[in-house]
């Protein structure tokens, strides 16, 4: 007999076996196969576990919305059969509601008080250690302990950079979404220990998209106040430029009004925008307002003439103007 050793957990073995004898050279054949499994052992890794917390409802309640990320311990100790949920009031721990699912989500509706919320992976062996996290209340303030978060991109990367006032806090989630996505559990996180950066492949964010980044302080399971930024990670000139609305012209002025952009036609930060006027038959000038500016009144026109007029709205990569539109000041 022989016993094997050093055998992964929860794995299925094919064994043979053959011969040889100490008069002979050669071997026997080997014997037919026999496959056996290993047993399982119970998960040994903590899940990564996070959450989205919903502003509270008008009954009072919340919705908190909790995701994590599967186990990804190689070898396996078996498989995942689901995962456990179990939350109680911070200051009530006697009573545990428990949840079960086979999902990498769930959504609980909770009141305004401060709760304590774990989630264990368990197979037929046994559960995994608790991730815990701890949602507060909703009269509780967090003071701010991040002071200032930034982003830049290599040829392969994405970083962000961030400050914070106390160099104590060792822990931190990088949260990022697109600006658009209103699905809660479309979010991405990643935990940071010991560092106040963080680096992942461009390839997780989508070019010309503007991208929601949130950085987390943690003290223990105690999520703290974010820092929150907006990011593009490759700007393009926006798909359309504003349409201009040139309302009723006077003898000598006329104030000229248009709306922003939608979000999905930006394709980056619109820094400014221009306004192109020309008389019929006369030169083109032109004005430049900031981003924030959504009406100009342009002065010292002629009388009684025709003047066309459209608007550009610029990003870091180019502009692109609107149609044009025509107007006739008054002659009196």
């Amino acid at each position: 007999s022989c016993n094997l050793t050093g055998l992964w957990d929860s794995t299925e073995y094919s064994v043979a076996i053959r011969c040889i004898s100490v008069v002979s050279m050669f071997w026997s054949e080997w014997s037919r196969a026999k496959k056996a499994s290993t047993e399982e052992k119970a998960p040994s890794e903590r899940v990564d576990l996070w959450r989205v917390i919903e502003s509270s409802h008008s009954a009072g309640s919340r919705s908190v919305h909790l995701m994590w990320k599967p186990l990804n311990s190689f070898p396996s100790s078996g498989r995942i059969l689901g995962y456990k949920i179990q939350y109680f009031l911070e200051n009530n721990a006697a009573i545990k509601m428990t949840n079960i699912s086979t999902d990498k989500k769930m959504t609980l509706l909770l009141n305004e008080e401060a709760y304590i919320i774990s989630v264990m992976a368990y197979n037929s062996a046994g559960n995994s250690p608790e991730a815990i996290l701890r949602i507060p209340s909703t009269d509780e303030r967090s003071s701010q302990v991040i002071e200032t978060v930034r982003t830049f991109t290599t040829n392969e990367e994405v970083v962000v950079e961030w400050v914070a006032f106390e160099t104590e806090v060792t822990k931190y989630v990088v949260e990022w979404y697109e600006e658009l996505e209103t699905d809660p559990f479309g979010r991405s996180w990643q935990y940071v220990s010991n560092s106040t950066n963080w680096k992942t492949n461009k390839k997780n964010f989508k070019p010309f998209v503007c991208y929601n980044i949130s950085v987390y302080p943690l003290y223990g399971n105690k999520v703290a106040a974010p820092y929150s930024i907006q990011t593009y990670i490759q700007e393009k000139k926006p798909s359309e430029g504003p349409v201009a609305d040139t309302g009723i012209p006077g003898k000598n002025e006329v104030t000229i009004k248009w709306k922003e952009i939608s979000k999905d036609k930006r394709n980056g930060f619109i820094s400014n925008y221009t306004i192109f006027y020309k008389p019929e038959g006369g030169k083109e000038l032109n004005d430049t307002v900031n981003a924030d500016v959504l009406q100009y009144r342009l002065k010292s026109l002629q009388p009684n003439t025709q003047y066309t007029v459209y608007i550009m709205a610029s990003n870091e990569a180019g502009g692109t103007s609107g149609e044009p539109k025509t107007f006739k000041t008054l002659k009196f």
